[in-house]
């Protein structure tokens, strides 16, 4: 028990006030990166596998963009497999003088197989209804028992439209959500050939029958129709939920990183200071046994009490995640399991053992001649810890990511960027150290210049921090606040789709005595594209577009588009393709495509590839065909329009005349992006919070790692007749200078990360960030002068004579 007791007495002696303190902290702040994310993931993993069937509404679920045969359905009654067919489309809702466009699923009686479909009040769908969802409701301004026009007939609104246990959860719906009965289906005349509409079948049955089943017909699948399982990680929620995970766990890994980074630091200068307490331990007679077990007590202490903070830590995060992101997010989620809490032990155990093994062994190493000696040291080399803590956090990172690539990816950027930072930081020094400031200032300019190792280090790290939070305020305001700002000011701000041959000119004219500005309007139908050059697309053979496309043919090149090779359609048999997805599927000129509309093949000739201008807010196609391709087909049509104020009752007039056209309002639909794009930015501000906390405390701990150094430098300078107030001063700007400086590093990387950005992907739309270039030092500055206040007071506390004594006793 004498070790345990030598251990708690050094852990009182060193935990309060030494670099155990920062070991500790930086140890909780990385189990709460990985808990929080951890257990963020393992409640929608056990919704998903609670819910099981239920999820999908039944025991299997294809959904296709076409009505299935009579064929398929007969061998499902012949195979004792019930079927439920649900359809998916887009119509306007009208109520009084309100339209709403609205997403319209309609659902057979006995709907759906499993699980629940949250109706109030709860009771069956029947036909001549129609349930709204809470903002449908609220956008029309109906109530219960009121009449609304859908399509051509009339539905009375039976109640609110909860939750289906199929639905998913999408964010970026265009429309909200409505049902109906599948009766009136033919009632509202929306369902027109050509139109957008998403089919799914539901099949329930027997283990035996199902698997029967399942075996004859997903040979006969086709493209564009997609099988899906109960455990379907492919599906499109499977796939969100892996992409929201995917991206968190990234956010939280810069966290874990940096947080190792402190640790290694603090465990490395403890265990230095401590070199000579083991040299004496020795020479009393302890046995290496026994130093192995005080520090493996001391270690395992600090890991419980690290690892318990952070799990406090992690599960107010996971907390909080899940509130920021509200509605993104299924709701209901069952609670944690015990594994994320077994990760987050695991994980402390391991950074632990990964960063104290080599610094602890060099200090059992330590021959005990170093009491008299103090330049004999041990036998083990220090930099062997750099390899071995790269090594460790590289697997631990691998083990999150299950990524080779993005793992190596991952810790080398970090360390690329962190050298990049570091460049910065000394040319900002060099030139700081040419100012003609205070005395105080050009003093604390010198001594970062003279600390380039150490300082540039904690400054790059924290800089890594600053900068990440840039970039996301950054993407923020060049992606959707300042959105609506760079769109012309004659931009389309409506868009009519599902238009019949036969309405079209009588809506143009309508539209032209509104007052409205129209774009040309196009003929559309929906196909795939099936081969290149004659290679098959499809999982073994070329990669293509796993989904319908909109085609459309027009004797004209559309406004905004560029030709960048070949020439304009002027012939037959032609297409002209965008050459983004030329270049991405290796399509040239000259080039033969297979395509397929409504079950037809047919082939065209490349002859030009186009650049595209895409947030113009006019109607864009990736393929644009010779007319006499698709004249064989039943197109609906699409166009644009800008409606100035004093049109919008000609608009309520016109919608209400044409009930099976859509109308998209694209202002609704920029308000809707912003409101999502703000609660993911919310929750993942949170964690990249985390990662300044982490990048403060690789500062804090390095700075209390040479606080030794610091006073002896201070006490010199107060000797030679430096005043105290000239040294604080001189400490004040040197935390001043340090956020500052950081803060202007990540400014830079934000700014050429944000060019690049806009020079790739927004044709040169480059904007100065002002407001980065302000925000960041500022922040930078205070975060930093906060942190180091207590530190400060540390290095001038006590008298110059008690300085003097304390430094003539050897325990400075």
């Amino acid at each position: 028990m004498m070790h345990l007791r030598l251990a708690l007495r050094l852990l009182r002696r060193e935990g309060a006030s030494g670099e155990l303190r920062w070991f500790v902290l930086a140890l909780a702040l990385c189990v709460a990166c990985v808990l929080s994310v951890a257990l963020v993931a393992d409640r929608l993993d056990a919704g998903l596998k609670a819910s099981g069937r239920d999820f999908i509404a039944a025991d299997r679920a294809l959904g296709t963009s076409r009505a299935l045969s009579p064929d398929l359905l007969a061998r499902a009654q012949q195979d004792k497999v019930a079927v439920q067919a649900t359809v998916s489309f887009n119509s306007m809702l009208f109520h009084g003088e309100a339209f709403q466009l609205a997403s319209i699923r309609a659902v057979p009686s006995g709907f759906p197989f499993y699980g629940t479909l949250e109706l109030t009040p709860q009771q069956a769908p029947k036909p001549g209804e129609i349930w709204l969802s809470p903002r449908l409701m609220q956008l029309l301004d109906a109530k219960v028992g009121e009449a609304l026009e859908v399509g051509n007939t009339h539905l009375k609104v039976a109640g609110l439209l909860g939750r289906e246990p199929d639905q998913g959860f999408s964010p970026f719906l265009l429309a909200p959500r409505a049902l109906i009965h599948s009766d009136d289906i033919g009632a509202t005349g929306a369902l027109l050939p050509g139109s957008r509409q998403q089919w799914r079948y539901l099949f329930q049955g027997s283990r035996a029958d199902i698997s029967r089943f399942e075996a004859w017909i997903k040979p006969k699948l086709v493209t564009g129709q997609k099988w899906v399982t109960p455990d379907d990680k492919g599906s499109q929620v499977g796939r969100s939920l892996a992409n929201a995970e995917r991206f968190f766990r990234l956010a939280s890994l810069a966290g874990v990183l940096l947080g190792a980074l402190a640790m290694g630091i603090a465990v490395r200068h403890f265990a230095e200071r401590q070199t000579s307490m083991v040299a004496l331990l020795k020479t009393l007679g302890a046995s290496r046994g026994t130093l192995w077990r005080l520090m493996g007590t001391l270690l395992l202490c600090l890991t419980l009490v690290g690892a318990l903070l952070g799990l406090v830590a992690g599960s107010a995060m996971q907390w909080l995640t899940l509130h920021l992101l509200g509605g993104l997010l299924p709701a209901d989620l069952p609670p944690p399991s015990w594994r994320p809490f077994a990760l987050g032990v695991a994980v402390a155990l391991f950074i632990t053992l990964l960063l104290a093994f080599i610094p602890f062994l060099r200090l059992l190493k330590v021959p005990p001649l170093r009491v008299l000696r103090r330049e004999l040291s041990a036998s083990v080399p220090p930099w062997l810890a750099l390899p071995v803590g790269l090594l460790g956090l590289f697997a631990l990172v691998w083990g999150f990511t299950a990524e080779l690539g993005l793992s190596l990816g991952l810790v080398a950027g970090m360390g690329l960027l962190m050298g990049l930072l570091a460049v910065m930081a000394a040319g900002l020094l060099r030139l700081g150290g040419r100012l003609q400031g205070p005395h105080a200032l050009r003093l604390a300019l010198a001594h970062l210049s003279r600390e380039r190792g150490a300082g540039l280090f904690q400054l790059a790290g924290f800089a890594l921090a600053l900068m990440l939070f840039g970039l996301l305020w950054a993407a923020r305001v060049d992606l959707l606040d300042d959105f609506s700002a760079r769109l012309p000011a004659d931009a389309p701000n409506r868009f009519l789709v599902n238009i019949s041959s036969e309405e079209r000119i009588p809506i143009l004219a309508a539209l032209g005595e509104a007052g409205a500005v129209t774009s040309d309007f196009y003929p559309m139908v929906r196909g795939r594209l099936t081969s290149i050059a004659g290679d098959l697309i499809g999982p073994n053979g070329r990669e293509g577009i796993d989904r319908e496309l909109n085609f459309t043919s027009t004797a004209q090149l559309p406004a905004d588009n560029r030709i960048t090779q070949g020439r304009w359609l002027a012939g037959k048999g032609e297409v002209s393709v965008d050459d983004e997805v030329a270049g991405r599927l290796g399509i040239k000129l000259g080039d033969t495509l297979g395509f397929n509309i409504e079950g037809r093949e047919f082939e065209a000739s490349v002859t030009s590839l186009r650049h595209i201008k895409w947030d113009n807010m006019r109607p864009n196609f990736y393929m644009i065909f010779s007319p006499d391709l698709l004249t064989d087909f039943s197109p609906t049509w699409l166009g644009s329009y800008r409606l100035p104020s004093s049109g919008k009752g000609a608009e309520v007039a016109l919608i209400r005349q044409y009930p099976t056209v859509s109308l998209i309002d694209v202002d609704d639909l920029i308000a809707r992006l912003t409101q999502v794009s703000q609660q993911v930015s919310r929750a993942l501000a949170l964690m990249l919070g985390l990662v300044t906390v982490a990048a403060l405390l690789v500062l804090l701990t390095q700075t209390q790692a040479s606080m030794a150094s610091r006073r002896r430098e201070l006490l010199l300078m107060r000797t030679l007749g430096a005043s105290s107030e000239l040294l604080q001063r001189m400490l004040r700007w040197e935390l001043v200078a340090t956020g500052l400086l950081a803060g202007l590093c990540g400014a830079a990387v934000v700014e050429i990360c944000s060019l690049a950005l806009q020079l790739l992907w927004f044709e040169g739309q480059w904007q100065f960030h002002w407001f980065i270039w302000l925000g960041l030092p500022v922040l930078g500055a205070l975060l930093v002068t906060l942190a180091g206040q207590g530190m400060q007071r540390q290095l001038l506390a006590g008298t110059l004579s008690d300085r003097l004594r304390g430094l003539g006793q050897g325990l400075l």
